[in-house]
């Protein structure tokens, strides 16, 4: 049986955008962050210590990079960019506006996995996003590395949760995912299992 050793992955959800701005269900469109966004993650980057990782991946969308780049400016590279980090796929629902409609006939049924459209099921979210976290955590392994950042999207991020055992599917919605914040979550890996060390919310780091 192998060893556990431990890693540390840093989850963030990119800054306010232009979905966030319109209230739309903007998942994989590639809507760009706003001025209002990069402010606040000036200020987050100089409130919140931000944990400088060993490897930096975000989702391919401009959301997310323009947010590495802005919170990590002049402290770190970004050594990728994955579809796999991507926010859901809403199908015929993107960029539809939010409202308690979408939010009863979209999310209502979609959490309990009953088929309302084309759009990516919780299974398939949380499947992409567990993988892509135990692919991250084997190439740190390999490479013996230690730690890395992962920019995703806040259904995305959740879904993920979720899968690691952090939440409950029941607590979904109250999972809490503000823009430019997330999560840095220590891991103990045997290089199939993974354990939960701990997990603290990046604005409980203060500088």
């Amino acid at each position: 049986m192998s060893e556990y050793k431990e890693y540390t992955i840093v989850i963030v959800r990119h800054g306010f955008s232009l979905g966030n701005k319109l209230k739309t269900l903007s998942g994989q469109s590639n809507v760009p962050l706003m001025e209002q966004g990069r402010k606040e993650l000036k200020k987050h980057r100089e409130m919140y210590d931000y944990p400088i990782t060993d490897l930096n991946y975000s989702s391919d969308l401009s959301r997310a990079v323009s947010t590495f780049e802005t919170l990590y400016e002049g402290k770190g590279k970004l050594d990728g960019v994955f579809p796999q980090l991507r926010e859901i796929n809403f199908g015929g629902w993107e960029n539809r506006p939010f409202d308690s409609v979408i939010f009863k006939d979209f999310f209502g049924n979609w959490i309990q996995d009953i088929y309302v459209t084309d759009s990516e099921t919780f299974e398939q979210i949380k499947t992409r996003m567990i993988g892509f976290f135990k692919m991250t955590i084997i190439e740190l392994q390999e490479e013996n590395l230690h730690s890395a950042t992962l920019v995703s999207h806040m259904i995305a991020i959740r879904c993920l949760l979720v899968g690691l055992g952090i939440y409950k599917k029941e607590n979904f919605f109250n999972i809490k995912t503000p823009n430019g914040l997330g999560y840095k979550i220590n891991v103990l890996f045997d290089g199939e299992n993974i354990k939960i060390k701990s997990f603290v919310a990046i604005n409980q780091l203060l500088k």
